[in-house]
């Protein structure tokens, strides 16, 4: 290859090259920040050269459009870079003929693969980041991304955007390097060399926790009563009720809010006697099905269901668009763990509403319910394989919800509610 003439992608413009024992050329700038990503790109589109020559592909053009849009407004300064030819082995974009394929794309073709072996819910949550990602890399081919890009991508996260590292690890890390070792696997036909998020993490601070998860009794009651003292509003019924049933529902079942706010009249069903729900939308991707509590039918929760037209019980289809991002179940359950947090004062070391889930299990244990039981009841994983062979009946299921505590809070009149 020596002696041939190359063009590299620098800023604004295009660098000629010829190759030597080594390639050098200036990126034109004296921020390293910006020298990082200058050089990720050039360098990416020398490592899908070198590959393209190894294939046997002699003949060349750079798509300088491919790159247009990651360069505009940049302000070239001068520095040199030299990158040694043995220290290159990923392959990368350098052909015209082929098409870029941006991070959005390859997430669609992950999430058309992925349909049947993921939970809608977790390819919804992946979006959000993967968006997150796409627009840093502001539609540069996957191909030419680096471990230096997804680095620089965290840091911004975290510095700009104010996104804490815990949650960077656990969301947008765990996202990206899904679909690019997808992307980099068989199933993908191999269209990344390799997941350039391999390796990332940022160092988490130590966080001791200031209280526990559990709402504590004077909590519970704040909550409970003000949520017996919403009144309902012609103008928006559904979002009165969200705050008057949800709370209470999530405190008799552990249940995760987005669970509740989602619910259809049609998924509040009775069988042999036993009044039940049906969680459809669940994070694991399962329904469920969890008795309703004694208590709660005391209080009218089914006659008020029955009052309801079809569709949602906790929200209203008509006040949210079709293309949010966010769905009108889970939006509602933010509003109503806002609410509660604003009603009550309620301390910020506990959630609003995830606080039910550990407090129903607390006192579940205390009544001696079994651990397969409130596993069923709340959604979590078993914690073995031979547990996974035990299907808990309605009917054990209605037996442990019988057993799970009252409650003593101050109750209305059913004809004032």
């Amino acid at each position: 290859m020596k002696g041939q003439t190359l063009s590299l992608p620098i800023g604004e413009a295009w660098a000629s090259i010829t190759v030597g024992s080594i390639v050098q050329t200036s990126l034109r700038t004296k921020e390293q920040q910006e020298a990082r990503c200058r050089h990720a790109i050039a360098d990416g589109v020398l490592k899908r050269f070198w590959q393209s020559q190894r294939n046997g592909m002699h003949s060349h053009t750079e798509d300088e459009s491919a790159f247009e849009h990651e360069q505009k407004h940049r302000r070239p300064v001068s520095v040199t870079a030299v990158i040694p030819l043995e220290a290159r082995s990923v392959p990368s974009l350098a052909k015209s003929d082929v098409p870029i394929l941006t991070v959005g794309d390859l997430f669609e073709r992950w999430s058309a693969d992925r349909a049947d072996k993921r939970a809608p819910n977790t390819i919804k949550r992946y979006r959000g980041s993967i968006r997150s990602f796409e627009a840093f890399a502001k539609g540069r081919d996957v191909r030419t991304l680096t471990g230096d890009d997804v680095f620089g991508w965290v840091m911004h996260r975290r510095d700009r955007e104010g996104i804490s590292p815990r949650a960077i690890n656990k969301n947008d890390l765990v996202a990206v390097s899904s679909v690019f070792r997808w992307g980099a696997g068989r199933a993908s036909g191999q269209l990344l060399s390799a997941n350039p998020a391999t390796g990332i993490s940022l160092d988490e601070p130590r966080i001791a926790a200031q209280r526990e998860r559990t709402f504590r009794e004077g909590e519970i009651a704040a909550i409970l009563s003000a949520a017996l003292q919403v009144t309902p509003e012609a103008r928006n019924p559904t979002r009165t009720a969200s705050r008057r049933w949800c709370p209470w529902l999530a405190a008799y079942s552990g249940a995760r809010i987005a669970e509740l706010t989602n619910l259809h009249r049609g998924d509040i069903c009775t069988e042999g006697g036993v009044s039940f729900m049906r969680l459809r939308v669940t994070k694991s991707g399962e329904p469920r099905t969890v008795p309703i509590h004694g208590h709660l039918i005391e209080q009218g929760f089914m006659t008020f269901v029955e009052k309801c037209v079809p569709g949602p019980l906790f929200y209203d289809p008509r006040r949210h668009g079709t293309g949010a991002s966010t769905s009108p179940g889970e939006l509602q359950g933010h509003k109503v763990g806002k609410w509660v947090r604003e009603t009550i004062k309620l301390d910020p070391g506990v959630d609003p509403n995830h606080g039910w889930r550990h407090t129903w299990k607390t006192r579940a244990l205390g009544v001696g319910i079994e651990e397969r039981l409130r596993d069923a009841i709340t959604g979590h994983k078993v914690a073995s394989v031979g547990r996974r062979y035990e299907t808990p009946t309605l009917k054990m299921l209605a037996d442990a919800m019988g057993r799970f505590p009252r409650y003593q809070v101050g109750m209305k009149r059913a004809d004032d509610r």
